[in-house]
């Protein structure tokens, strides 16, 4: 069978073709007094980024400059944050101009817009960003257990080479700045850890600032491959690739594993407790044959359930399961309960041991009364360990650490 899964595809750093909102805040100062009505008054400038993305950012910086002042420059390496600019002497056409760089230090998108400063006066200036150049950003999912047995991928476009980094179950290729309007031939090679090429494909691509959408088809001994590649006109681009997938039982150790464990709630008892489980594959897994279990021979209910019939679990996604009270859980069970200071617990599918995990505060696992046990993704292999959980709550996605 063929499943679908989710990407991330940038066609172009430009495709973010941004609005950046100033807004000038009164803040007097000076040394005219009189709460900032002097000629020397100075404006204090706020610049709010709100959701403005960038692909491979590295700075962002603003010049502020007029004939009458001195000019003032500042930068700061990250988006996440407003940006404050203080001592704006008050006057007319003071000149704003914005510059964001991407990571190779390549000036990628620029803007600049004119204002008059006034003290104890606020006013929304907009500053439309033009796009220099752009990038291409492809995220192949693979799974953690990597079924497909790519182990390299080479990204071509015309004569412009690029290797693929495996990181978190995903392939990814960046490529460096690329200039916008310009047809390139995109070919990709996907080879096995002996050098044989498992998937192949072309496709005639142009980087613009303008949504669009692109499909490629890819031919493999193993199946077919579609990639397709679009971007909306908030420049926020998506893909979705289709690669060959089975239904199946999990088989092999590590196919599922635990990513969130509420074992001990705060005053509420055994009935909130919860379990997170996520499957590594990129194969639909058929849970019907498993059950969680505190070791692999118990047949006491109160240290075991059996997972409901007919249950799947689709490629790099979460179950979330817990006892009677839990809301929004994808199922209920009852008979185990866990252990609040720590305990064995494993995932057994027929007579095969899919994940254990053995946690407790002596192996510093994060054992919090009230709140849960998680594991980041990127952790993976290193989920035995105590260090690699964080505290939180992040059911069916995720971890998100507190």
């Amino acid at each position: 069978m063929l499943r679908h899964f989710c990407i991330l595809c940038i066609a172009a750093c430009s495709l973010w073709s941004a609005v950046i909102g100033l807004l000038l805040v009164a803040c007097s100062g000076g040394s005219s007094g009189g709460g900032g009505s002097g000629k020397n008054a100075e404006g204090t400038v706020k610049l709010f980024l709100g959701k403005l993305q960038v692909p491979m950012f590295d700075s962002i910086s603003v010049d502020v400059s007029a004939v009458d002042m001195t000019s003032i420059h500042i930068s700061k390496k990250t988006l996440e944050e407003n940006l404050k600019i203080e001592g704006i002497p008050q006057g007319e056409t003071r000149k704003f101009e914005v510059k964001i760089y991407a990571d190779s230090g390549v000036l990628v998108q620029k803007g600049e817009a004119i204002a008059d400063i006034k003290a104890d006066e606020g006013i929304t200036l907009p500053i439309n960003l033009k796009t220099l150049f752009g990038f291409l950003r492809l995220e192949i999912p693979l799974g953690f257990t990597n079924n497909t047995g790519v182990s390299s991928g080479k990204l071509f476009l015309d004569d412009l080479e690029f290797d693929m980094k495996i990181e978190n179950g995903k392939g990814i290729f960046n490529t460096n700045s690329l200039p916008l309007d310009k047809d390139f031939n995109m070919r990709i090679e996907l080879k096995d850890k002996t050098g044989e090429i498992l998937f192949t494909g072309s496709k005639n691509i142009s980087l613009s600032s303008i949504s669009q959408t692109e499909t490629m088809q890819s031919q493999s001994n193993r199946g077919s491959v579609i990639l397709e590649l679009s971007a909306s006109s908030g420049g926020s681009s998506q893909g979705v690739v289709t690669i060959p997938s089975n239904s199946r039982p999990p088989k092999n150790y590590g196919d599922v594993f635990f990513t969130e464990i509420f074992a001990d709630p705060k005053t509420n008892g055994n009935e909130f407790e919860y379990l997170e489980i996520y499957n590594a594959t990129l194969d639909t897994l058929e849970l019907s044959s498993c059950r969680i279990a505190r070791d692999r021979n118990t047949t006491a209910n109160t240290y075991k359930f059996d997972m409901p019939s007919n249950l799947i679990l689709p490629p790099m996604e979460f179950l979330f399961f817990g006892r009677d009270s839990v809301q929004n859980a994808h199922f209920n069970y009852k008979g185990l309960t866990l252990v609040n200071a720590g305990q064995s617990l494993g995932i057994f599918c027929d007579k095969s041991v899919i994940d254990s995990i053995y946690f407790s505060k002596a192996e510093n696992f994060p054992l919090k009364t009230g709140t849960a046990m998680q594991l980041p993704i990127a952790n993976y292999e290193n989920r035995a360990l105590g260090s690699s959980w964080c505290l939180g709550f992040s059911q069916g996605k995720d971890a998100v650490c507190q």
